[in-house]
């Protein structure tokens, strides 16, 4: 059994990922250093986070300096960060107090055989190979936490499929793809329960969830808490061109900064509703048992509630 882990830096800590990430370890008693880019970001003092500032994640110097004194790190970092996953890593090893390292994922199943067909998922594959190869012969272990969308964040704000500022459910195919999902705070609990029993989860993909529904499943259930929806229906295919061309667009243009671009929400909303599950979008059966991440319907139904108000 490895020594226990206690303190932990947060890379990206002020971004929607590594701020509840954040906010969570430290009320779990975990020693945290919120670590950002942007000078000036901080977390209020009355939350015992420590907060630091390095504006570059390519100096090895800075980065080594940082994770010393260090039991753990969680990449909370944007995709358009994931070339700078080299000097992480060996940041990491050269610190030589970090024994555990969750990975940039908390999305869509980074680790099925088919995801790099989805452009927006290549980044975060080609990390974890580097990862990988950097920790061989290494007494570091990592993580990758696989959490489906984020609904309760995405669901006010109109990035998903259930828009209440614009009372519309949009139904991809059939809607009958199921697909797990799971909220803010449950992916800042796994990244605490991984820390809590690190060699549990060591090198291996952690599936966290609190729901597997389908569009079709959803439909009645809101029509219940909110009357009165818009069903707008897509044809899959179509769709899928769209987004394909979209990307493509971008990348003549010289797009570096993908995240929610309408390219990289639509292929990531493809991957989700592609009817055969080719992407693995429905992870129920390898959700982490006895941890309590599975809620029911009637959880659901009560959490919608708000979200659509």
């Amino acid at each position: 059994m490895s020594d226990p882990i206690k303190k932990v830096v947060v890379l990206g800590a002020t971004g929607n990922v590594g701020k509840p990430i954040s906010t969570a370890l430290a009320e779990a008693g975990f020693t945290v250093t919120a670590a950002s880019r942007t000078p000036g970001k901080k977390f209020p003092d009355e939350t015992n986070i420590i907060s630091a500032v390095i504006e570059d994640y390519s100096s090895l110097s800075a980065l080594t300096a940082l994770f010393t004194g260090q039991d753990a790190v969680v990449e909370a970092i944007p995709p358009n960060a994931l070339h700078l996953q080299s000097t992480i890593v060996e940041a990491c090893v050269a610190a030589g107090t970090v024994k555990h390292i969750i990975t940039p994922d908390f999305a869509g199943d980074t680790f099925n055989e088919h995801i790099s067909e989805l452009p927006l998922y290549v980044p975060k594959v080609e990390a974890q190979k580097v990862l990988e190869e950097k920790l061989k012969g290494t007494k570091v272990n990592w993580s990758a936490i696989i959490t489906g969308g984020w609904y309760d964040w995405a669901i006010p704000l109109g990035y998903y499929w259930i828009n209440p500022r614009t009372n519309t459910l949009v139904v991809y195919g059939s809607g009958d793809q199921r697909n797990s999902m799971c909220r803010v705070s449950t992916a800042a609990q796994a990244v605490c329960d991984v820390f809590r029993q690190p060699d549990k989860y060591a090198n291996r993909p952690v599936y966290v969830a609190d729901h597997t529904v389908s569009m079709n499943q959803l439909i009645p259930i809101l029509e219940e808490v909110k009357p009165g929806w818009e069903i707008q229906r897509v044809d899959l295919d179509e769709f899928l061109a769209t987004a394909k061309r979209m990307w493509d667009e971008d990348s003549k243009e010289g797009v570096e900064v993908r995240l929610l671009t309408p390219a990289y929400n639509m292929l990531g909303t493809y991957g989700i509703f592609e009817e055969h599950n080719r992407y693995n979008a429905d992870f129920e059966r390898l959700i982490e048992p006895g941890s309590g991440y599975q809620k029911t319907l009637e959880d659901l139904k009560e959490e919608l509630r708000t979200l659509v108000a």
